[in-house]
């Protein structure tokens, strides 16, 4: 009977792997150190996506603030329906709506307003400075109290004691709010404020309708059994389909959503730095082969089989993975703490440091498949040593070993490597699409070296020395340009991706958008007072360029007559489109920027039916035709209507633009609101006081400070992902240092001759910069077009802005990396440059 593991031979391999591995540990660096930096940035991406799920997961309800929350959006619910509640546990009200808050002398604010009862909230406490602050507000008070974040703050110059006036009525600064158990969903990065519902009421504060939300939220009398209450509540709320509930497993869903998104970005790289790391394995490995053949000739001849000597040194590439992993993943665990301090505070998440065993195998497990792909062929050329070579005293090097078994081996291996990776993100498709990108771009890259050592070879050849010694480098058998290529070829790609897309993204924001968009922004004026508005600024200025639309509130249902949740899903990129309210607008004519690309325009006049214009992106996105049959819930009424047209819609202006237009004749008879937008050459900050002044329920946007915003985050990420791609950079760096060392001898030995034909050291430093600047000009080349035609595709059809490039931030990248680079050559080669003649004489 054949044993499947014989403990005898694993000893075996264990004793002479480990003294193996003590005598040549320091020439196995490459590995080790690039191993580690990959898994290291993996390990980080993991820990922090692992410590965020627990937090959201262990603080579910304190991220809602109840065991159930309730919308009911613009109308609040009966107080038959409340007193039901009551039965159920403790009951708190909110209502939440966007106004302006201002000082006297300062431009005024587009603030989230939050109305809270005395119940608020039910579960954990608001966070204020002074620490009594929260208190003020539900107190017994002529004059009522607000709470303040630190973006008013500073952007209105107050503190606790001053006044701020938020829709005519005084209000003095309680304090500061640093977190509220419920701020995961709401106006984390932007303005936020707190008022009593007594002060609401009291003081006869109101929005204009479409942007009012009433929730509730209820903390049952036995928290630790939900199921049924929620039936209950279920059961209350079933005669309107418009009142939502949310649970606690369903909070903090966006910003988890937005960190899952940037953490699979994180992994991609992390995987195609292991990748990178890799070919460096495979080359560090063959030479070690090559440098140890004595040694393998020797274990033959006494009667070792290939096969234990490649178990053998793959123990010791084992060992390495092994502590590297475990290193990595000991300080990636704290990463946790580290993007504590990147998170707003106001978020109230505190991310603590979770130590996994199944986190860790997931790491090591990555790991073990990249260490198999790029050692196979390493260390299979073993079995191409022959003992027999002792008795020549000479050796031939070994090179990578494919055979058709071994492409057979690989090739499972890299779609275990790409199956496993894809099954662990939520972006499937576009995790498959990343890795036939990049695995197609090494293949190029390869191609690359390839046609350039052939052009090289049919190249006429030049007479000059420093030529001479450059040509035969390139095209000798052991030359840099594969893995110089490769290696850096992959960095450099994704870098300068990376940067012309966050290039193009800044300047839309700084340049083309601002130039374009108007300067406020006026959302739900109510219809009674539009034409007085209007009229009051046109008088302040008679030429700024002003419009307003009107606008109701809707809800997809069905599309020809199947539930719109069956048809689109969450991953569509037009699913915003059909879920939750959506804004609708009509008009009696098209406007000269959405333009009918298919379809006709209705004629004017038929108030029985409803006739629909949608944004042609969407209606491709969701599967709509012309005359598809759409149910819309406006105003708790289902509404059938017919698709006529689809428009083109640019909404990069940030002007007034909906997914969905109606006929006018049709929507006349609907309650409805307006929103505008104002472009003026006046200071738009004194405009808006002017316009807050006189009418108080009114409010704005200034676009600037938005673009502002949206600016800083992106120069933010800018900074990460350079980061994260000058990481593969310096994995790719090390790489090639590796292959320059790993030619030491053979260069060295290339130089004593050199010398004692009279060739000196300024030729020789010569011919290196000119076999440097033909591979770098070669790699350059192609990277660069790469580079070019994959942000043009993300920046033309997924961010659907124009693409510019960028001459100067090219050239920046490309010099910077080729002077780092050839530095590092020049460093790693500094022990041959000037080689002694004797032991070549001597035959040492």
């Amino acid at each position: 009977m054949v044993r499947l593991f014989d403990i005898q031979q694993f000893k075996l391999i264990n004793k002479y792997a480990l003294r193996d591995f003590s005598r040549s540990y320091k020439k196995l660096w490459v590995i080790t150190s690039t191993l580690f930096v990959s898994l290291l940035l993996l390990s980080l991406t993991f820990s922090v996506k692992e410590a965020l799920n627990t937090e959201i997961a262990s603080n579910a309800k304190e991220l809602l603030g109840g065991d159930i929350q309730i919308d009911s959006d613009i109308e609040p619910l009966p107080p038959k329906v409340i007193d039901q509640f009551n039965a159920l546990g403790k009951v708190s009200a909110a209502i939440e709506f966007a106004t302006m808050l201002s000082k006297e002398g300062e431009s005024p604010v587009f603030t989230e307003l939050r109305a809270v009862d005395n119940n608020y909230p039910l579960y954990g406490e608001i966070e204020t400075i002074p620490e009594e602050a929260a208190n003020i507000i539900f107190s017994s008070s002529l004059k009522p109290h607000v709470l303040i974040n630190e973006s008013i703050q500073n952007l209105l110059n107050v503190g606790p004691g001053d006044d701020v006036t938020i829709m005519g009525q005084k209000f003095e600064v309680a304090g500061l709010v640093s977190s509220v158990p419920d701020l995961a969903e709401s106006a984390v990065f932007g303005e936020f404020a707190i008022i009593s519902m007594d002060s609401y009421e009291q003081f006869g504060l109101s929005s204009g309708g479409s942007f009012l939300d009433h929730k509730y939220r209820i903390k049952f009398n036995n928290s630790s059994q939900t199921q049924e209450p929620e039936t209950i509540v279920n059961s209350i709320i079933a005669y309107d389909d418009t009142i939502k509930t949310r649970l606690p497993g369903q909070s903090g869903r966006r910003l988890s959503s937005v960190i899952d998104n940037f953490s699979n970005f994180l992994n991609l790289v992390s995987v195609s730095a292991m990748v990178i790391a890799g070919i460096g394995i495979s080359n560090t490995l063959l030479s070690f082969v090559n440098q140890n053949n004595t040694s393998i000739a020797v274990k033959k001849s006494i009667g070792f089989p290939s096969s234990f000597i490649q178990t053998m040194y793959f123990y010791e590439i084992i060992l390495i993975l092994l502590s590297t992993s475990i290193v990595a993943y000991l300080l990636g665990v704290f990463s946790p703490l580290l993007a504590n301090e990147l998170l707003p505070k106001s978020l109230g998440i505190d991310l603590q440091p979770t130590f996994s065993l199944v986190g860790y195998l997931n790491i090591l497990f990555i790991g073990l498949l990249v260490v198999l792909i790029f050692s196979i062929p390493s260390l299979y050329s073993i079995s191409e040593i022959k003992a027999a070579s002792l008795f020549r005293n000479s050796f031939n090097p070994v090179s990578l070993n494919f055979s058709v078994k071994n492409i057979l081996l690989l090739g499972v291996l890299v779609i275990i490597l790409t199956t496993y990776f894809v099954n662990q993100t939520d972006q499937k498709l576009y995790t498959v699409f990343y890795f036939v990108a990049f695995f197609t771009t090494m293949l190029i890259f390869y191609g690359v070296s390839k046609l350039l050592i052939i052009f090289i070879k049919r190249f006429h050849k030049f007479s000059n020395n420093s030529y001479r010694i450059a040509y035969r480098n390139i095209v000798a058998k052991k030359s840099l340009a594969p893995i110089m290529t490769i290696s850096l070829g992959i960095g450099l790609t994704l870098l300068l991706t990376l940067s012309f897309v966050a290039n193009n993204l800044k300047k839309e924001i700084s340049d083309s958008i601002p130039s374009m968009a108007p300067d406020l922004f006026f959302v739900s004026i109510d219809k009674d007072i539009q034409g007085d508005l209007q009229s009051f600024i046109e008088g302040v200025d008679p030429n700024a360029e002003l419009e307003f639309s009107p606008m109701a509130s809707a809800s997809f249902i069905s599309l020809n007559d199947i539930p719109i949740e069956e048809i689109v899903s969450r991953s569509n990129r037009s699913a915003w489109v059909v879920r939750g309210d959506r804004r609708i607008s009509w008009s009696e004519k098209p406007k000269p920027d959405n333009p009918i690309v298919e379809g006709e325009w209705w004629e004017p006049g038929n108030e029985s039916e409803m006739f629909i214009s949608m944004d042609s992106r969407a209606a491709y996105d969701l599967g709509m035709n012309i005359n598809d049959k759409i149910v819309l819930n406006i105003l708790g009424r289902d509404v059938t209507g017919t698709i006529k047209n689809f428009r083109e819609v640019d909404y990069r202006d940030i002007s007034i633009n909906f997914a969905i237009i109606i006929n006018k004749a049709f929507a006349n008879k609907l309650p409805h609101e307006f929103v505008g937008t104002l472009k003026t050459e006046l200071p738009s900050g004194d405009v808006l006081a002017m316009v807050v002044e006189k009418f108080p329920n009114v409010s704005a946007i200034k676009i600037d400070r938005i673009l502002s915003q949206v600016s800083d985050v992106l120069n933010k990420i800018f900074i990460a992902v350079t980061a994260i791609s000058l990481i593969v950079i310096i994995i790719g760096l090390i790489v090639i240092v590796s292959a320059v060392l790993v030619q030491t001898t053979f260069r060295r030995y290339n130089n004593l001759i050199y010398k004692i034909l009279g060739v000196d050291f300024p030729t020789i430093l010569k011919a290196m910069t000119m076999e440097f600047a033909v591979i770098y000009g070669t790699l350059i080349f192609f990277a660069t077009s790469v580079a070019v035609i994959s942000s043009y595709l993300v920046v033309e059809n997924a961010l659907q802005l124009t693409w510019q490039f960028d001459f100067g931030l090219t050239l920046w990248i490309l010099l910077s990396t080729a002077l780092t680079s050839f530095i590092l050559i020049l460093l790693a080669n500094r022990s041959i440059f000037n080689p002694k003649v004797y032991p070549l004489i001597r035959n040492e």
